[in-house]
Formats: C-alpha cells, structure tokens, sequence
C-alpha cells in the first residue's frame, strides 16, 4: 500500500509538471529574454591582462590603502603565462576600477616552489626550457609599471640551479619566501596564497 500511494504521487506531479509544459509555459532557463545580459569587461589599469567587471553596487567594495601579499607557488607550462601571475594583474584592475571608486592598492608577490623560474631572463629561461622567450616577462614588466613589487625566493632558485644574476628586472632576489612572507605580513600586509 505504502508503495503504491508513493508511485501515485510521482505520477501526480509528473502530471502537474507536464501541464504546465503543456499549457505553454517555458521554464525560466530557456527564455532568452531573462537570461542575463553578457558582462562587459573592463582594464582600467593593466590593459592586456586581468579582465573585471565593474560592480559599483557591490559589498566589500575595494578599501583605500589596502596591503595584499600574494604567495605564488603553482608552476605552469614553460611556453605559457602562468595563470597566478596573471592573476595579480586582475587584482590591480580590481582596485583600478571595480568597485564604486578607485581605490590605491600596495601589492607584492613572492614567488617560490615551482614558480620560481618564472623570473628568469629570457636567455637564462630560453636555455633552461628551450623556449623562444619567457612568456612570464611581458605581464611581469606591466605588473611593475602598476607599482607592484615581485619578489623570488634566493633559496628555491639556487636549489632550482639558477643563479640570482639570470633574474629578470622585473623582479628582486630575497633572502627566502619564508623571509619575505614574514616581513612583509608584520609591515601590515594581509596574506594571500594562490593555491591554483
């Protein structure tokens, strides 16, 4: 008995759905006139990388003055930008212009593990990879030009087999992450690791 009342409501509201199927109702996710329109995509600051979308009427909106230290470990292809680095241009963009107002950001990186050779020069990466050129480099210099400081673990990229003298200018050797990470977090800067 019990089972056959639970197979009858089934079939009940199969019935009171196909009705409305029936009657010409269309369900919210396929009529084209509700579906939200496409974002509109900004650079306010970096203009080839970190796209955002404006949001001016949003909480948590970006605070003036704000310190973010971003921990960078993730390696990616030798031949490609690496995805966290671009990423750090999308928080500079996001402080550009996001938000209601701009708002002024102090940003650093520190990059280490295997991210560490992101930094290269691009005869030292060219060598080292057999690439044409450190594909890093170009959105490196922009995130320079924007005022953020990149630094690169000494300790990882001697033990990587790369000497302090193949860094790239956009970024400065420290001592260590561990270093750089402590210091910078006791100057006021909020933490960010960059796990993907």
């Amino acid at each position: 008995m019990k089972y056959q009342a639970t197979v009858l409501a089934l079939i009940v509201i199969a019935g009171v759905m196909g009705l409305g199927v029936a009657s010409g109702q269309t369900s919210p996710s396929t009529d084209k006139s509700t579906r939200p329109a496409e974002p509109q995509y900004i650079n306010p600051a970096i203009k080839d990388y970190g796209k955002v979308v404006q949001l001016p009427g949003a909480a948590h909106q970006p605070r003036d003055g704000s310190q973010i230290v971003v921990d960078i470990t993730k390696g990616s292809d030798p031949d490609k930008l690496n995805s966290a680095i671009e990423k750090v241009c999308r928080f500079v963009n996001i402080y550009a212009g996001a938000g209601k107002d701009s708002a002024k950001v102090d940003i650093a990186v520190v990059l280490h593990g295997d991210a560490t050779l992101t930094v290269l020069r691009n005869d030292a990466y060219s060598t080292r990879f057999s690439s044409k050129a450190n594909p890093n480099l170009e959105c490196l210099s922009e995130l320079k030009k924007a005022g953020v400081k990149v630094y690169v673990c000494g300790q990882s990229l001697t033990g990587k087999g790369a000497k302090p003298s193949e860094v790239a200018e956009q970024a400065d050797v420290a001592v260590s992450a561990l270093t750089a990470l402590v210091n910078l977090q006791a100057d006021g800067y909020a933490y960010l690791p960059m796990l993907k």
